[in-house]
């Protein structure tokens, strides 16, 4: 048949020969270029890889945990809590700063109210809006971010001290802060474009003292918390990056990367525009992208203590999942819930003997057979109510 077809249309044997190979290479190409597009691999060069598998196990609370506390947050007209936007602790007392009231609560080491902060107003020592805070206890102070450039400084019974003025920083809305020696802060903007996102700021003046990290917007735009401390020094990530930094005065050096396999995600794959021009529908994009492919995730939450290094993954804009790399023994373990239907998030912090999230009202019966949780603490559950704050819920991490 394709004789009789050849010798009808009069097409010489060479030239079908010729175009034979020229698709073979086609083809050939296209799968190559395919296969290499697949292939992400670690970026970081002179950086911890920490290899792990984002294949889901079941494992169950006594893997990683000796027993669990809860922590009632007493509810008062003064202390109803909305939304958990930060969590520290520090000489017994839990600093919980609602970032849509604008509030900072104070409670003791057993969930008791003390005080609070709630200054909003336009008066001295009062603000517009608060995104984040820190503790200094060095000064003896609580210093409060408003991303009008300002950080506003309390006494830790509340009383107004003064406000530092960071007008040196070019964006107009900055997001957060942390205390990155006894002199300086380091504050976060996503960077526009031709400016910087990192800033070190005096604490004593404050005036700006360096500047860096060009990158794109839009992706940057993407990362709420980026700081956090530990072996009192600053490490700085990004949501969809897998490169976790350490923050010194005159910079950022890579300190690990998270490197998943296959699995691993890589932004820059992706057309995403620089500038901020097309924003929403650049947003709009990476959303579905993010919806639609499950090589592409957010990291929202790194920590590390003694025992692991810890990610906290989102995908698809909603689920949260969790994982554990141990630094002894290299291995990972990454799971949704330990309990059936038990949001095991989110986390807020991150320390050597233990760690603390949140226990809402709805999810309160899961946990009442929960082998690591003793008979006092069960009694603390059954005494939950529906208008009740949420209860801190404290993981002790076994000593490995």
């Amino acid at each position: 048949m394709m004789e009789k077809y050849l010798r009808r249309t009069n097409i010489p044997n060479w030239f079908i020969s010729v175009k034979m190979i020229c698709l073979f290479i086609i083809v050939f190409s296209f799968f190559l270029f395919n296969s290499c597009q697949e292939a992400v691999k670690p970026k970081c060069k002179d950086c911890l890889i920490l290899h792990a598998s984002l294949d889901e196990e079941v494992i169950s609370l006594e893997r990683l945990f000796d027993k669990i506390e809860l922590i009632p947050l007493e509810t008062t007209d003064n202390s109803l809590i909305r939304y958990i936007g930060k969590y520290e602790f520090l000489d017994g007392k839990h600093f919980i700063l609602d970032d849509t009231q604008y509030i900072l609560f104070i409670f003791d080491e057993q969930g008791n109210y003390i005080n609070r902060i709630a200054r909003v107003g336009q008066g001295p020592g009062e603000y517009r809006y608060i995104y984040d805070f820190s503790l200094n206890p060095q000064k003896g102070q609580i210093e409060m971010l408003s991303p009008y450039r300002l950080i506003y400084c309390y006494d830790f019974d509340g009383k107004y001290l003064k406000t530092y003025d960071m007008s040196e920083i070019s964006s107009t809305s900055i997001q957060r802060m942390q205390i990155l020696d006894n002199e300086n802060y380091i504050i976060w903007y996503p960077p526009l474009d031709g400016f910087d996102g990192l800033y070190i700021i005096s604490q004593e003046t404050g005036e700006l003292v360096n500047s860096f990290w060009q990158d794109i917007y839009i992706i940057n735009s993407w990362s709420s918390d980026v700081f956090y401390k530990y072996n009192d020094e600053i490490y700085f990530y990004l949501h969809l990056y897998n490169t976790v930094y350490k923050v010194n005065k005159e910079g950022v050096e890579e300190a690990y990367e998270w490197y998943f396999g296959d699995k691993t995600m890589d932004i820059s794959l992706h057309e995403i525009s620089t500038g901020i021009y097309n924003m929403n529908k650049d947003n709009e994009n990476l959303m579905k992208k993010i919806e639609d492919d499950d090589r592409l995730y957010q990291c929202i939450r790194n920590y590390q203590n003694k025992h692991y290094y810890y990610v906290q993954l989102r995908f698809e804009l909603k689920k949260y999942k969790h994982l554990f790399y141990n630094k002894i023994t290299g291995k990972s373990c990454f799971f949704e819930s330990i309990i059936e239907d038990f949001p095991f998030n989110p986390v807020y912090y991150f320390q050597d003997e233990y760690m603390i999230g949140t226990l809402n009202y709805e999810y309160k019966d899961k946990l009442l057979n929960c082998p690591l949780i003793d008979e006092e603490n069960r009694q603390k559950l059954l005494s939950f109510k529906e208008d009740d704050n949420p209860y801190l819920i404290k993981y002790y991490f076994k000593d490995n």
